[in-house]
């Protein structure tokens, strides 16, 4: 399953500087804000927040699924072959995932809203440790209260945890 972007309106940034006050190191200079930021989007494979309207073309192969681009899908406002015509009959799940009986055509056109509304709580402390690993250099280990960290090599293990929940899967 091949997917191509027919439309992508400008993605607003994941989070603002202020949205990281309080975690270690704070405040950090925008562009390593952004900069971890988008490390995170990148590792993930999708823009995560905010909410956005896309426009995608998907080679089904004829099959019945479709995996959208996108863990939190608000709405599908339309699904149509390659020629414009509707293609009825489909239901959407809220982590992605379009299914049809009977099968899509080979190509499809799906227009859809997707996104969290803001940046989710749990993404907010890697975004944090990956500016702090940035801006000041990478920590080699650290340890408190239990909670180990590593970041010369690495990132914390719960760190994968987290991203995991919000990666997307099958390419």
């Amino acid at each position: 399953m091949t997917t191509s972007t027919i439309e992508l309106p400008p993605v607003a940034p994941l989070v603002a500087v202020s949205d990281l006050v309080g975690f270690r190191g704070a405040p950090f200079p925008a562009a390593v804000t952004q900069a971890a930021a988008e490390s995170v989007r990148s590792e993930c494979g999708w823009h995560i927040a905010p909410r956005i309207e896309q426009t995608i073309m998907v080679r089904t192969g004829g099959g019945d699924t479709v995996l959208l681009p996108s863990l939190q899908v608000a709405e599908v406002a339309s699904v149509t072959d390659r020629a414009g015509a509707a293609v009825d009959g489909w239901e959407v799940w809220s982590n992605g995932i379009l299914e049809r009986p009977g099968g899509f055509p080979r190509t499809i056109v799906v227009t859809f809203t997707h996104g969290y509304t803001a940046c989710p709580k749990d993404l907010l402390g890697i975004i944090a440790e990956r500016a702090s690993a940035q801006a000041a250099g990478r920590v080699k280990a650290e340890s408190l209260a239990g909670r180990s960290v590593q970041l010369d090599g690495g990132y914390d293990p719960l760190t994968q945890t987290i991203i995991n929940a919000y990666r997307l899967t099958g390419g």
